[in-house]
């Protein structure tokens, strides 16, 4: 979990789906992308499973998530958009520090084959995933 500012989150890399229910109770399946908390409040950013209208395929969509009982929570969408700005700016901060390389090659998610990668420059040739997007 990264932490900014006394906010916490959360990147998920696993693709568990969550089924959420649209205003006609139709099934919209959604893979969590991160939860973030942000001003004692906790966030979900979702993308759906299959293309949604009005949505790129790169796009997420924020609800609050408050918990409705033991086992379950509710997931509400977050209309208001200052909140949605800085929800979303927490997310994008906690992605640029995870995917940080000075190719010290310390973070979760890279699959570099060396145990250190001491290049210098901006490049990286140590095949960290980050640097090929």
């Amino acid at each position: 979990m990264a932490e900014n500012k006394d906010q916490e989150v959360e990147l998920i890399d696993e693709e568990e789906i969550i089924t959420l229910y649209d205003d006609e109770n139709n099934p919209v399946d959604f893979y969590e992308v991160a939860c973030v908390e942000y001003k004692g409040e906790f966030y979900a950013l979702m993308q759906p499973v299959e293309p949604m209208e009005g949505l790129g395929e790169d796009e997420a969509l924020i609800f609050k998530v408050t918990e409705q009982d033991e086992e379950n929570d509710a997931f509400e969408p977050v209309t208001d958009e200052s909140v949605l700005e800085a929800v979303f700016n927490e997310y994008l901060n906690a992605v640029a520090d995870a995917e940080e390389c000075g190719c010290g090659c310390e973070h979760d998610h890279c699959d570099c084959e060396h145990d250190h990668c001491d290049c210098e420059d901006d490049h990286c040739d140590c095949g960290c995933e980050h640097k090929d997007k």
